[in-house]
């Protein structure tokens, strides 16, 4: 029986930067995917009614934060020093700000309100969080975002810019060769390269 065990709809969603830690480290995990219709008798069982969770062992630990820094400190993959940690964090919360904002689009069914958004997002949201996440990786050496190693900042960045641009425009993916550049380094890393032509094709 796998040690982890990963609660998430059948969609790459907040679950999918869960699912890209255990497959960078080559981990062994229980990938537990159900349909929407499950959820409701689901629902009761999850902390805070809410996934993705994961299991260790008998204790459940929902919010991706939480689960995606606890791996990333399992399997050495959050930074050599505290300084490294805080600036992995630093690129996870502004993820999670603009990825708030993208949500709003998501969710949005006045197709005004909609086109609104979007403008919003292709001159003020996005451009904002490549600039800086361009910066951090320069001021690193160029090679990954903090540190001289792959880390959970790295495989977040990818796998934000990646689902956002599949989702949403290419438009983000190509507003910086060099942040393409860097995806598309860390999509030809075995474990995730292997990954990505095997997982599930999925809505979104």
């Amino acid at each position: 029986m796998a040690e982890y065990k990963l609660t998430y709809f059948n969609l790459k969603g907040r679950g999918e930067i869960c699912r890209l830690m255990f497959v960078l480290a080559d981990k062994k995990y229980e990938d537990h995917r159900f349909e929407r219709e499950e959820w409701k008798d689901l629902k009761p069982s999850m902390p805070l009614g809410q996934v993705p969770v994961m299991t260790v062992g008998k204790t459940q630990i929902p919010q991706t934060g939480a689960i995606i820094r606890y791996l990333a400190r399992e399997f050495g993959l959050y930074g050599k020093s505290n300084m490294e940690n805080t600036m992995v964090d630093v690129i996870i919360e502004t993820i999670d700000e603009m990825r708030s904002e993208f949500v709003k689009w998501v969710k949005e069914e006045d197709e005004t309100k909609k086109a609104e958004i979007s403008k919003k997002l292709k001159e003020d949201v996005f451009p904002k969080f490549v600039t800086f996440v361009e910066k951090m990786l320069s001021d690193n050496g160029g090679q990954f975002l903090v540190g001289s190693e792959v880390t959970l900042a790295d495989v977040a960045v990818f796998d934000v810019i990646s689902r956002i641009s599949d989702m949403w425009s290419q438009e983000l993916m190509n507003m910086s060769t060099v942040l393409k550049a860097h995806c598309e380094k860390i999509a030809t890393i075995p474990n995730i390269k292997a990954w990505l032509e095997k997982r599930p094709k999925t809505a979104r």
